[in-house]
Formats: C-alpha cells, structure tokens, sequence
C-alpha cells in the first residue's frame, strides 16, 4: 500500500465518505455526518449511483422483504406513497448466490427519485419504460396505471415532452399524432411561453404541414385556448406562413394569413424575422409582398435589404427597396443603403440615383448619425488677436519666412532659449522644417531635440506636419543618433522628402551604391509615413529586387510575403511590368533588347514568361492584378506566334476572373465580382480583359500564325507527302475560334459580330483584291490559293455551323473588299485634301 493511500485510510472522514460511496456508512459516524454526506452526494453523484448503494441503503432503513409476494408489484416508474408498505424488488446479478432479493424505494430505480414530492428522472428511465409510459394509444391493464394518468402527472408538461421527444424519435409521425390526440382528447391547456411551448406546438405544427386535417386541429384547439383562457402562442402565425411561403406555396400562405391573422396577429419582431428568414430561404416573394401589404409592421427594410445585399441578390435588393420606400418602411440608417447604393453607383448609375432621389422624396435623412461628432470650438489664440489687430490698424498679415527663420535660429551669437522666446513673442504658432533642421543642428543630440520640441509645444508653437519634422521627432524619441544625424546633415531639401518617387529612385541608388546608412535612413522615413508600413515596406524592398533584375529576389520575397499575408500594392506590380518586359511600340512586336531580364543569350531569359509566373504568384497571394497588365502579355504572346501559352493563360484567366468557382489549387480571392454582374458589362473584369478589339486579335492570329509557321514532317516528305506536294494539304486556320468557344465556356461573353468581321478580314486579304504590304500575309495568301471551300468548311467546323458554306462566299467577300477598298479611297482623299488645303493657306494669307 503506498504512503498516500496509508495516510488517506488514516483520516476518518475520508473513512467515512468511502464507507458511504459504497452503501456502508460507519455505524458510530455522527447522524448530521451521515446526512450533510448524503445531500453531498445527492447533488454531486447521483448520476454515479451503484445498485448496491441503493439496496445498502435499503437495508438502513429496515425494509423487509422476506415473505413478499410477486402480486404486489407495481408498475415500473409509478410513484408509491410513503405509507404505502409494497415495494419493487431489484433483480441481483448472476453471480448473486442469496435466495433473498432485496428491495428498493420505487421512485429511485423506475426513474423516480426519492425527494419530497416524488419527482421523476428522465436519465434513471429504462427503454422498456418510456416505451410503456408514452404508449397512449393503447389502454394500460388493471393495476398497472401510467404516470401521465396519475393525479399528479396529468399536467407535468416537462413529463409530456420527455416522453413525446422519445415517442416522436422511436415512432416518428405516428408518435407525434399520439400524443395530439392525447392532447385533445384530454383537453389539455398546452403552454404558450417558454422552452415547454417550443416542445410542443412546432412538433404539432409539423405533423399539420403533413396532413391539412391535423393542421385545421392544431389551429381549432388554438382558437378555443384564447377563447377559454386567453392564452396564445405567438409563434403560430409566423410558423404556419413562413413554412408556406419557404416551401413557395403563396396561395396556401395567403389563404392561412386570413385565417389567422385576426385571432393571431405577429409581433412586430416575429413578423420581421419571419421576412428576413423567407428572403434567406429563396422563399415566394411576391407572395410576402402581398401578405407584408396586409400587416402593419413596417421595420423590415432593416433586416432584408441588407441580407439581400451581403447575398449579391442586388436586383432583388432594388426592387424591394422601391417597394419599402412606397409604403413607408424606410432605412434608420446610411449603413444599411450603402451597399446597394455602392453597387450601383458602380454598375448602374440611372439605378443609383434613383435610389438616392427616392431617399430624398421619403424625407430620410441622416444626418443624426454625424450628431456625435464633436464640434470644434473656435480657439483664440495669439495669431487671431494679431489678425484682428491688424484688420483694426490696416496692417497686412505678414506670413513666417521659414528660410529667414531658419537663419535667425543658426546664429550662434543668440541663445536658443532667446531666439525661441523671440519667435514665441511675435505669436508665430509653427515653424518650418528647415527652422527645425537649424534648432537641431545647434544640438544634435538626441535627448536634447526632445526637449527643445517640447519647449516649443509648451510654448504653443508646432513643428507642423511635415515628413521631414515627424522623422527628426521620430528619431529623437527612438534615440536612433546615427539616422537622426544622417537626415541632419543630408544635401536634400526638407520638401524632397514629401516625394515618395524620388525617394524610391534615391533608395535604389543609395542600394546599388552601397550607400547603406541613407538607405536605412530613407526605408525608415518611407515606412513611418505610409499609412501601412509593414505592407509598404515590403512592396519597397519588392521593387528593389525588380530594378536591379535579381529575379530569384523577387520571387523570394513573394514567397515571403504570401506566408505573412502582405499585399502586393498595384504600384508594385506596374514596376514588374515596366521593368520586366521588352519595350514594343503599339501594333508592333516587342523589340531585341539586350537586358538583364531578356538577354537572347539567357536560357531563362523569356521576358514573357518570367512575368507570368510572377504575376500568377501574386494573384495566389489573394491580390489583385490590374486587367490592363494581362492585356499586354496576352497580345505579346499572340504576336509571338506563341499559341499553345496563349491558349493556356487565356482559360486560367477566365477561371479566375469569370463567375465559375476556380479549381481548389488556387487560393481564396481577397476580391469577388459579384454574381449578378453579367460578363457583358463594360466594368466586368472578363469583359475588359477580352474586349471586343482582343477577341478579333485573337481569331486573326489562328490564321496568321498557323500559315507562318508551318512544321514540315520529314517522314511525311519522304513519303511524296509534304506540304509542298500534297496540293490539297490545309493547315489549321481556326485555333483562335476554337479558343474563344471555350472561352464562352468559362463565362466569357463572345460578341459574334466581331468575331465574323475577324473572319471576313482574313478573307478578305487572302481572297479579295489587292496585294498587301506584310510579308506573312502574302506568303499564307499563296498557301490558301483556290481553297477558299476548304476553308470556309473549317471554319463551320470550329463554329459548329453551317455559315460560311451555305452561301456563295467567294462573291460575298469581293463585295465586302470593294465596300473596304471604296471607304479606304475616301479616307485616303479627305488626307489628300485636308493636305492640299493646308498648302494653299500661306498663298491666301
């Protein structure tokens, strides 16, 4: 036995309290002991309470049970008086060898616990039990009554929905419709308030939903409740309605709102929440509009529009915005219009002011949400009594020279302190910052400028609100002497510091230099004015490494900055694009320049591709990417001929950017275009990055590149079966059309007339009149030399329609080339003309 059990067994009450945890209290424990541990036990452990402790406890109380006959018994879980002398006996284990079986209290065992007024315990219940007491359909036999018949539990309604929640779990339906004729047939007052009514009523309810007779009842029994005690429930209303109209049965809602309506009106917080709870549901809205025209509550708008607006169900949101404002329920604050009006304002300005415009004919105004602001008393102070004294003797304000200033606090031949009390004595409030460079520069240390900043506050003069004073003052009070000594002494004007590009190009150069104290120095004076400068101060250090060209830099610290969540500002991601790729001039293809991002020389030197991947990490850290950038790699890949990136990047874009949910490798977007905005709206993201102008570019480089660059199959050319012997050999033409059908696929809107005016054009070249200046024009014009049928049949292939075959198209694009040509020779004569005008001006003048 180990010491800690020893000197437990040593202690009597603990003695005590084992004897008694196992039915066997000491026999010379005190009586109060005895009880003090047994309410003890009764309210701590009687969950834990072993059969033996019971007959133990039995025994204390001299029950005999010898002699007793099987007759006598009761049924499990009746209660039994005190005076009663029968008891239930308690079955021993198997391995019980006594003859004897000993006997307990009944309202112990069958669920019933020994208190005053017998009242009973769900947990104590057996199956057998509960299966018996709320088996109300049948007839119990003689001498074996149920609780729920007995005098004192015909009204125990948490005894009802005990056994009704067990009826309706075992049974189902049925259970439930057992105890509704229980109900009924009892003329029981089932409770109205409380946890108890929300047991009983929305059971009830859902056993009606399923058979109209038993819904005609629940409603009867609730009319003759009120009628009888003046009693409802006053979720009836709302239960039975918003179940109709969530399951979108208007007329059922609308037949059952005149059918309760005038018995059982809806509270003002019922009918609300009911609203709010149908409009989340998708429920039948024009049936709630008919049934909210009928009630007088008007306090919806608060609870619906909102929830309208967080779902994207904008139009909804208008249209019932409209409808609250006509009949008077009206928004109690700004906030709760903002989203729609910002949505709006964005997507459908007529719409916006609209809104806006019947805001102001309800009269709401809100203006009580501004009524906590503060209002800022008018300070007289020493500069106004100056101006009013100057207005009085006709002397014009002369403004604080902070150059002159400055001068007047470098000289050394006057005291700090006097030249201070000087300026303070002509009631200037604020200086300059170069008068702040000359103060500190008469005591550089730090210690010191905090001091003479607080000498100057003291004295009611400010530093002002320049980059330049909140850095000296920052420095000073981090006691950083080595910076604070470096903005002192630096060559640049105090004004230099308030423009963020040429710091940024001056940290580049400081960096490059080497220069690594003014780097330091200007990083810290850029992080402590950015109104973010963890975030800034990362983007700062991100558009280094994208000067210099240290790409594997860049991707490093993308990678850090994905793990702590910092955002990718769009400056720096204009900087990788203007730093990353090959200049080009509009309509042409990107120039061959030698750099340290594109060297030709340079295995990883693909501009294009090393843009991408950046631009792709990026947008899996969660940000943004301007449309425009996306514009620009697209077209440079589409010049280059590079069809298979093209078609690739195309569809990722659209997955991204389109309403169909990105596959589950992409991260969550920080940002989410709406789901009612259509793809064909000019402000969608998919609509702006595939403008009609690209969407043509597209088609046109299908045949432009696919007739350029032809692949020559060596087997097939030793087989007599190249393409410069197999005259009817056709390469693919229509790999941009294929594109933007699948496009159409992932959401993006196609305009078919652009599409067919990119078509013509290529026709048109190939087969109309003329010769074109471009050299790959008329190489691919020499390929598709008489198979203009051809042709026109790939491309009904691709476009899944008979269109260009089912009409004479040889005829049709000579017509379209002379309409061009005619409109062409026009153009070309207006220059002609406006330049034979401007000849003849000098001669006239």
């Amino acid at each position: 036995m180990g010491p800690a059990l020893r000197r437990l067994l040593s202690r009597p009450s603990s003695l005590e309290f084992l004897g008694y945890l196992v039915g066997a209290p000491a026999a010379n424990a005190p009586a109060e002991r005895i009880r003090g541990l047994a309410r003890e036990r009764g309210s701590a452990c009687h969950r834990y309470t072993s059969i033996a402790a019971v007959a133990r406890e039995v025994e204390v109380e001299d029950y005999d049970t010898k002699g007793k006959d099987e007759s006598t018994r009761r049924p499990s879980g009746v209660p039994i008086d005190d005076t009663e002398p029968s008891r239930l006996p308690i079955p021993t284990s198997a391995s019980s060898s006594s003859p004897h079986q000993t006997l307990q209290k009944p309202w112990v065992v069958n669920g019933l616990s020994s208190t005053k007024n017998q009242h009973w315990e769900e947990s104590l219940f057996t199956h057998e039990q509960l299966e018996f007491e709320s088996n109300l359909d049948t007839v119990p036999e003689a001498g074996r009554p149920r609780l729920l018949d007995q005098n004192g539990y015909k009204e125990d309604f948490q005894l009802w929905a005990c056994l009704l929640e067990y009826r309706k779990r075992i049974h189902g339906p049925q259970g439930a419709l057992t105890f509704w004729n229980a109900v009924q047939k009892r003329n029981l007052h089932l409770p109205t308030k409380g946890v108890l009514a929300g047991k009983f009523w929305p059971e009830f309810l859902a056993l009606g939903f399923q058979d109209r007779a038993v819904l005609d009842d629940v409603c009867l029994y609730a009319d003759r409740m009120l009628r009888d005690t003046n009693e409802r429930w006053s979720r009836l209303y709302v239960s039975i309605i918003e179940h109709f109209l969530v399951n979108g049965q208007g007329t059922n809602a609308q037949k059952w709102h005149n059918r309760l309506f005038k018995l059982h009106p809806p509270g003002s917080k019922f009918f609300t929440g009911m609203c709010r709870y149908v409009a989340f549901k998708n429920g039948d809205m024009e049936a709630l509009r008919r049934i909210y025209t009928l009630n007088k509550h008007r306090n919806v708008y608060s609870r619906v529009i909102p929830l309208l607006c967080e779902r994207e169900d904008f139009k909804g949101a208008l249209k019932w915005h409209i409808f609250f404002i006509s009949c008077g329920d009206l928004p109690s604050s700004s906030k709760l219009v903002e989203p729609l009006v910002h949505f709006l304002a964005i997507y459908d300005r007529p719409n916006a002011r609209r809104v806006t415009q019947s805001l102001v004919d309800a009269g709401v105004s809100f203006a009580s949400t501004m009524s906590n602001e503060l209002e800022k008393d008018t300070e007289i102070s020493r500069e106004i009594m100056n101006l009013v004294h100057g207005k009085m003797f006709n002397i014009s304000v002369k403004k604080y020279n902070d150059s002159l200033g400055a001068r007047w606090f470098a000289t050394r031949w006057v005291s700090l302190d006097v030249a201070i009390n000087a300026v303070h004595a002509l009631g200037i409030q604020e200086i300059g910052p170069l008068s702040l460079q000359a103060i500190a520069l008469r005591d550089p240390d730090t210690k010191a400028v905090v001091i003479r900043i607080a000498q100057l506050r003291d004295l009611g003069i400010s530093t002002g609100n320049s980059v330049f004073a909140r850095a000296v003052e920052h420095f000073a009070r981090t006691r950083n002497s080595s910076l604070l000594e470096s903005l002192l002494s630096t060559d640049q004007h105090p004004e230099a510091l308030e423009d963020g590009d040429l710091q940024e190009s001056l940290l580049e150069t400081y960096a490059r230099a080497k220069d690594w104290t003014q780097y330091r120095r200007t990083l810290a004076i850029r992080y402590l004015v950015s109104k973010s400068p963890d975030v800034e101060k990362s983007n700062i250090i991100l558009r280094y490494h994208v000067a210099v060209g240290s790409r594997g830099a860049v991707m490093d610290m993308l990678a850090d900055m994905q793990i702590a969540r910092t955002p990718v500002t769009s400056k720096s991601i204009a900087h990788i694009i203007q730093c990353s790729l090959r200049p080009r001039r509009a309509g042409h293809r990107p120039v061959t320049q030698k750099g340290m991002w594109h060297r030709a020389t340079d295995k990883n030197g693909d501009d294009i591709n090393a843009v991408i991947k950046i631009l792709k990490r990026i947008m899996k850290i969660g940000c943004f990417v301007p449309i425009l950038h996306w514009r620009e790699i697209i077209r440079r890949l589409g010049m280059a001929g590079r069809s298979d990136d093209l078609q690739n990047l195309c569809r990722e874009l659209a997955a991204w950017y389109g309403p169909i949910a990105p596959s589950s490798t992409w991260p969550p977007r920080r940002y989410r275009i709406p789901a009612q905005v259509p793809t064909s709206h000019h402000l969608h993201p998919l609509r702006m990055l595939f403008s009609n102008r690209l969407q043509k570019a597209i088609v046109e480089w299908g045949f432009i590149h696919n007739l350029t660059h032809r692949r020559l199959d060596l087997e097939k050319f030793r087989q007599c079966r190249g393409p410069m012997i197999s005259s009817n050999a056709l390469p693919t033409v229509t790999s941009g059309i294929t594109l933007l059908k699948q496009l159409g696929q992932h959401g993006v809107y196609i305009d078919g007339k652009c599409v067919r005016s990119a078509i013509f054009n290529r026709l048109i070249t190939y087969y109309g009149p003329g010769r074109s200046n471009r050299r790959y024009n008329r190489t691919a014009k020499s390929i598709l030399h008489g198979k203009i049928a051809l042709v026109a049949k790939q491309i009904d292939g691709a476009l899944g329609k008979e269109y260009f075959t089912a009409v004479d198209l040889p005829r049709l694009v000579n017509e379209r080339a002379l309409t061009r040509w005619r409109r062409v020779r026009r153009r070309w004569n207006k220059r002609l003309d406006a330049k034979r005008v401007r000849s003849l001006m000098p001669e006239l003048a």
